[in-house]
C-alpha cells in the first residue's frame, strides 16, 4: 500500500528542521516527538511482518504506531505526510473511520499525492455504508476543480504572485502603455483576487459547515437534536461515511450526507475534517 519507512524519514527531516526554528525552550518536546515518530515506524514495520502469522499482534501494533504519530500531531506539528501515515497505520488496524479522517486532513496539505488517493480510495471502499455522491456535488467539483485540487497554502503563494505581478505590470504600463501589459496586469490580479475569493470560501466553510466522517458503529441519524426523536433511516450508519455540517447545537450536529439527505447526530459518534484547535471548540 505504501513504502512507509520512506515516508517516515520525510518526517523525521521535516520535524528536524522545524527543531532549528522554534524557541530552544520547546526544543526537548520536539526531540519526543522525534523519538515518537522513529518508534512509531518500528513498530508499523514489526507489525507488517506479523500480519499474515499472527493479525492479532499485528493490530495491536498498527494501533499503538497510531497512537505514537498522534502525539507527534498532538504537539503542534502540521505536516501532510504525517496524518499521512497516521491514516495508513489506522486503516491496517481496522479503524476506518478514523483513518479516512486523517487521510482528509492529509489530502488538504497534499491533494495531488496518487499514494494517498489511493489509499483514500481503499479506506472508502472499506465503508460498510456506501451512499453515492449527487451529480450536483460532481458538477461543482468539475467547475471549480483548481479550488479542491489544491492546498490553502498553494493558493495563498499564488494569490500573492499574481498580486505581486499584476501590481508590476501595472507600474511597467505607467511608463511604457503596451495594450498586452495591460491585459497582462489584469489577469494576473483577476487570478490573485479568485484565489482570495477560494481562500475565503475555504476559511468559512471550515468555520460554519466543515465536512466530517463518522468514527462510531450504528450511528443513528434522527429528526432532531435528542435521542427521543424519530430515527430517519432503517440502517444505521457505520464508520467512514463521510458527511457536511449544517448546524452544530453542543453534543449534537445536524448533517448532509453526500446523497443530499441527513439528520442529525451526536457529536460523539463523528469527527471533522478541520484540524481541532486548542483555543477553539468545535461547538457553537
Amino acid at each position: 500500500m505504501c513504502n512507509f519507512k520512506s515516508i517516515g524519514a520525510f518526517c523525521a527531516v521535516t520535524i528536524a528542521v522545524a527543531i532549528q526554528t522554534v524557541r530552544a525552550d520547546t526544543i526537548p518536546q520536539l526531540f519526543d516527538a522525534r523519538a515518537e515518530t522513529q518508534a512509531a515506524l518500528k513498530e508499523y514495520d514489526d507489525a507488517l511482518g506479523e500480519r499474515n502469522q499472527h493479525p492479532d499482534v499485528a493490530r495491536a501494533r498498527f494501533r499503538s504506531a497510531a497512537r505514537r504519530l498522534q502525539n507527534v500531531i498532538d504537539s503542534g506539528i502540521e505536516n501532510g505526510r504525517l496524518e499521512y501515515n497516521l491514516g495508513n497505520a489506522l486503516l491496517q488496524s481496522g479503524d476506518v473511520g478514523h483513518a479516512i479522517v486523517h487521510y482528509r486532513r492529509a489530502e488538504r496539505l497534499a491533494p495531488r499525492d496518487s499514494l494517498l488517493n489511493d489509499n483514500l480510495t481503499t479506506a472508502r471502499s472499506r465503508c460498510l455504508t456506501q451512499i453515492k455522491s449527487s451529480d450536483r456535488l460532481g458538477l461543482l467539483r468539475s467547475l471549480v476543480f483548481w479550488h479542491y485540487d489544491s492546498s490553502v497554502n498553494e493558493r495563498i503563494k499564488i494569490g500573492l504572485a499574481a498580486y505581486a505581478a499584476g501590481f508590476v505590470l501595472i507600474a511597467i504600463r505607467a511608463i511604457r502603455a503596451s495594450r498586452g501589459i495591460s491585459i497582462s496586469g489584469g489577469i494576473a490580479l483577476a487570478i490573485a483576487c479568485v484565489m482570495g475569493v477560494s481562500i475565503g470560501a475555504a476559511t468559512w466553510s471550515d468555520r460554519n459547515h466543515p465536512d466530517g466522517v463518522i468514527t462510531s458503529m450504528d450511528v443513528a441519524v434522527r429528526r432532531g437534536p435528542g435521542v427521543n426523536d424519530e430515527r430517519l433511516f432503517q440502517q444505521p450508519l457505520q464508520p467512514g461515511v463521510e458527511f457536511t455540517t449544517l448546524e452544530r447545537r453542543r453534543e449534537w450536529w445536524k448533517i448532509e450526507l453526500p446523497d443530499g439527505n441527513g439528520g442529525w447526530i451526536q457529536a460523539l459518534t463523528a469527527e471533522l475534517i478541520p484540524t481541532p484547535r486548542r483555543d477553539q471548540s468545535n461547538n457553537t
